[in-house]
């Protein structure tokens, strides 16, 4: 099991840490916040849209680790879509995940990818930064 994801983690977060996805400023947003962890000096801005009660389009743009910048790509594309409730049962999955918790067998292979920053005590906020910014965003959305 750990080999598994040690190779997930590989895939997933380091090919989300080369090439992030939905990185661009959205034009007039709906919601936006920046968050910071003062512990590492990481730093996310998260912008949404919402449309009919459900995230529209998203952006995050990360400064900082591999792990916080691929996580904030990973949330982008798997939020599309989605109603806030949605989004904050998903969020508590992902912190699930990185404290090494049991998780619903669905969840998503990317967010599984982020099972090994379990053994990472230290960067466990860094994958959940974005989501973190995220809620608040979608707080000033409302």
């Amino acid at each position: 099991m750990k080999d598994s994801i040690e190779a997930l983690y590989k895939e997933v977060v380091l090919e989300h840490f080369r090439r992030p996805r939905n990185r661009s400023p959205l034009e007039s947003p709906d919601g936006t916040s920046t968050v910071l962890n003062p512990l590492c000096g990481d730093q996310v801005r998260v912008e949404v849209k919402v449309s009919n009660g459900r995230v529209s389009d998203t952006s995050a743009r990360t400064r900082g680790c591999s792990i916080a910048v691929a996580a904030g790509s990973v949330m982008t594309e798997l939020v599309a879509g989605m109603d806030p409730a949605a989004i904050s049962q998903l969020a508590d999955e992902v912190g699930r995940v990185v404290r090494g918790e049991e998780t619903g067998e669905q969840l998503d292979t990317r967010l599984r990818a982020f099972g090994r920053v379990a053994d990472l005590p230290s960067r466990q906020r860094c994958a959940l930064l974005p989501w973190e910014a995220l809620e608040e965003a979608l707080q000033e959305a409302r």
